[in-house]
């Protein structure tokens, strides 16, 4: 598991701008690696985690969740204020805000309504339509569970919620460390594919409609404004 998360953590941190916003009392100075730009933007560093497992012991208590092993290796590695692709965003961790992000994916009322159905939401879909959620309602060990995307307008009822595209945390963080270095040299419908090789059990089977989904609507993105 360290090397897929080490393996994730370079190819992001090439892959980013890491940039952000300055705000004060908000913005962790030691993570500032340039001055704030005329139009309140920086360049941040990347810096190894302080948070410990109890830490997020506790909010799982507070909100009655059970996270994958895997994503909470992964979450308490770095503190870093991006993390996102075309495809998905996952929780960005920063010093003067810990644990923020993930208390914002489980926070609100629809993903109240989804945890009670042991839908644990942490991070989002790319095409905005809805939380990524692992689907705890059968246990597994570690907690490993398999990852869908629910549908927000569908407000709660389980009829929103995808078929698995993920079989883990472990799969969708070797295939988003696979997207983001192939960008470098081939176009993202290009590159989604692949990912039915990867994760031959979620993706690669359950989640195939969804990719093929995605593969159809950036090809027809590229045709239309040749940005991929």
């Amino acid at each position: 598991m360290n090397k897929i998360i080490n393996n994730f953590f370079i190819a992001y941190f090439k892959y980013s701008n890491s940039s952000a916003v300055y705000v004060e009392e908000k913005t962790p100075k030691n993570m500032m690696a340039s001055p704030v730009d005329e139009e309140g933007w920086y360049t941040w560093q990347p810096l190894k985690g302080t948070l410990n497992d109890i830490d997020y012991l506790k909010l799982e208590s507070r909100f009655d969740v059970k996270f994958p092993k895997s994503f909470l290796e992964w979450h308490k590695q770095y503190f870093f204020l991006d993390c996102s692709c075309q495809l998905m965003g996952l929780p960005t961790s920063s010093p003067t805000e810990p644990l923020q992000q993930i208390i914002d994916n489980m926070d609100y009322s629809l993903a109240k309504d989804l945890i009670a159905a042991k839908l644990y939401p942490f991070g989002d879909e790319g095409n905005d339509a809805g939380p990524l959620v692992f689907d705890g309602r059968y246990e597994v060990e570690n907690n490993e569970y398999p990852i869908r995307v629910y549908d927000h307008e569908y407000g709660g009822d389980l009829e929103g919620l995808s078929e698995i595209i993920f079989s883990s945390f472990p799969k969708l963080l070797e295939c988003f460390t696979h997207y983001i270095q192939e960008l470098k040299s081939r176009k993202n419908f290009e590159i989604i594919p692949d990912f039915f090789h990867i994760d031959p059990t979620g993706a690669g089977k359950t989640g195939v409609d969804y990719w093929l989904g995605w593969v159809a609507m950036e090809k027809e993105n590229d045709e239309l404004f040749g940005d991929n």
